[in-house]
């Protein structure tokens, strides 16, 4: 198996990337493992022989360019075609690798996949569907921000790919889904939420209705559905949340650091919860409805992370995801034909 790594995307690009990649290859319990690292070769290989690292598994793909945070992604695989990120996408397309990891410029990773490798036939949008850790679990939210604006049928193929993603995630059989809303009740929330309502009882096995946003972290549900533009800011707020709280747990454990015994119970109950809440543990997410393996990790993301996400990567196409969400999909044609009606505008 061949992994591409867009060894120039991220905050912490190339270095952690690199060390990640490596960590990586000692951790994967696969002896056919590969790494097919893109960028700037001259900077790649500094790397390698400042770290003394063996590369005997690693091939390096000279690339001229990069992708920026900041820059508008809707036209990054015309305009950068030899950047680290795009070149990284093509090598899928190529079947030159298996999978892609990125922790670059997300819209231009969107838009670079589904130019160059294409949807899985009848999905009319692909969605980000990032697992968000709870001490119930966890749960997954789809979509985390691929769609601005989603229309009824959108979010029918979201909770279709999010459900069998969380099987092969967390094996979880039959995952309950909800629909994210202002209100429990049926008739509750705007046209989007009531419409979409109706049509998930149609066509998910295990729809058990509204779920509100206070709800979410109880374990009530393993998937939560909603447009991209409403999980975006969930997403984002709960990691504010997340990232507000350990701090001021922290504060707390220090100032009575001088009370050992109360420290020694705080400290350890701390740990265990940062670690159950840290992004980087559980590595990248997949683009769900890419007719290949696109994983994106956090753009933050250090080397532990970039090991998860390759560990992730890897999971995700030795157990066929792609081909599951497939199958799953052809058994609701009549969701294709309307989403077909829809102009697929708007994506971000």
């Amino acid at each position: 198996m061949k992994i591409a790594l867009d060894v120039f995307g991220g905050d912490n690009a190339p270095l952690s990337n690199i060390k990640g990649a490596f960590a990586y290859l000692e951790n994967c319990n696969d002896s056919a493992a590969e790494l097919i690292l893109v960028g700037d070769e001259g900077q790649i290989k500094t790397h390698l022989d400042s770290l003394a690292l063996d590369s005997s598994k690693i091939t390096i793909v000279h690339t001229t360019k990069i992708v920026e945070m900041n820059e508008r992604s809707s036209r990054i695989f015309r305009e950068k075609p030899d950047s680290s990120l795009v070149k990284s996408v093509q090598l899928v397309k190529d079947g030159e690798a298996q999978a892609v990891l990125s922790a670059g410029n997300t819209g231009a990773l969107l838009a670079s996949s589904l130019f160059l490798i294409g949807k899985i036939p009848g999905i009319r949008r692909p969605a980000f569907a990032p697992f968000i850790p709870t001490n119930k679990g966890g749960f997954i939210l789809c979509d985390a921000g691929a769609n601005a604006d989603s229309k009824p049928q959108h979010l029918v193929q979201f909770a279709l790919m999010a459900g069998a993603y969380m099987e092969h995630l967390e094996n979880r059989p039959n995952p309950r889904v909800a629909l994210l809303n202002i209100g429990l009740e049926e008739n509750k929330g705007n046209e989007l939420t009531t419409n979409a309502y109706a049509m998930l009882q149609d066509h998910v096995m295990n729809f058990i209705g509204n779920i509100e946003s206070r709800y979410i972290m109880e374990g009530k549900a393993d998937v939560v559905i909603c447009d991209g533009f409403t999980g975006n800011i969930v997403l984002k707020l709960t990691e504010g949340v997340i990232a507000h709280l350990m701090d001021w747990i922290q504060d707390g454990v220090q100032a009575h650091e001088t009370e050992k015994d109360a420290s020694s119970i705080y400290q350890p109950v701390f740990n265990d919860i940062k670690n159950t809440l840290d992004h980087e543990e559980h590595g990248a997410t997949p683009l769900l409805g890419i007719n290949g393996v696109v994983m994106k990790c956090h753009g933050s993301s250090t080397a532990r992370g970039i090991k998860n996400s390759l560990l992730a990567a890897q999971k995700t196409v030795q157990e066929n995801l792609i081909e599951n969400i497939a199958d799953r999909l052809s058994r609701h044609t009549d969701i294709f034909e309307d989403s077909a009606k829809v102009s697929e505008t708007n994506q971000v």
